[in-house]
């Protein structure tokens, strides 16, 4: 799930942001909700700290209470992964900006081919996140980022409870169902267990006598049962 968050005192610039976003994700296969606000308030404040898959914030750099790279300073103190992109009547400032270290992705003139630039840039953004897929969750009130190309295999403990994300490096418990964490997933995950979902593209072999999965990182697990081992058998 994309989430974009426009922050705009004009409605006219909201409403043509809005429409821009449409049509640049319309030839995409992803979901996505856009949050519109006119100024810096309590509803904005919770969605920058509350985890969520993606965001892309589209701010105007002039706003009533809080400039857009007041914003962009709150955001960063909580969350340095999103996009922030700023809209601004002033080229000028764009150095000013670029030297307070905030990771703006990007600067666009309300002057300038406003509408293809910011398609332009939002096609760049979508393929960017496209390209490298990630699973965002909380693991010990710490919000985390990964790649699904580093997961091995998610499955549920059943001493804990909780649902493990399990990658070459590390393992994290989450509280979470498994059902909602496969929700995320894409094609290259396959259930080989009724608690279990591995990634395909990292199993190194499989010792099907003994239920036994090997991944190429000197890594193993015994989540294979009987009812999934002829569709595993003809996925490989």
């Amino acid at each position: 799930m994309i989430n974009f968050i426009l922050c705009d005192d004009n409605k006219y610039v909201t409403d043509l942001n809005n429409a821009i976003i449409k049509k640049v994700a319309m030839p995409y296969d992803f979901s996505y909700n856009i949050h519109s606000f006119d100024k810096y308030s309590i509803k904005l404040k919770n969605i920058i700290n509350t985890p969520l898959d993606i965001k892309i914030y589209i701010l105007d750099l002039e706003l009533p209470n809080k400039t857009g790279i007041e914003i962009a300073r709150e955001i960063r103190k909580v969350d340095w992964d999103s996009i922030i992109i700023i809209l601004t009547s002033h080229d000028e400032l764009e150095l000013n900006v670029l030297k307070q270290k905030l990771l703006i992705f990007d600067f666009i003139s309300k002057f300038d081919n406003y509408e293809e630039r910011l398609s332009d840039t939002l096609k760049m953004v979508i393929n960017k996140i496209e390209l490298k897929k990630v699973l965002s969750f909380r693991c010990n009130k710490e919000l985390h980022h990964v790649n699904l190309d580093n997961i091995l295999y998610i499955y549920k403990d059943s001493e804990s409870n909780k649902t493990t994300i399990v990658t070459e490096e590390d393992e994290y418990p989450v509280n979470d169902t498994l059902l909602n964490i496969i929700k995320k997933l894409d094609s290259r995950f396959h259930q080989t267990h009724r608690a279990c979902y591995i990634n395909i593209d990292k199993i190194e072999s499989v010792d099907f006598k003994n239920s036994i999965i090997y991944f190429n990182c000197d890594k193993s697990i015994d989540y294979l049962s009987k009812n999934y081992k002829r569709k595993l058998r003809e996925i490989l």
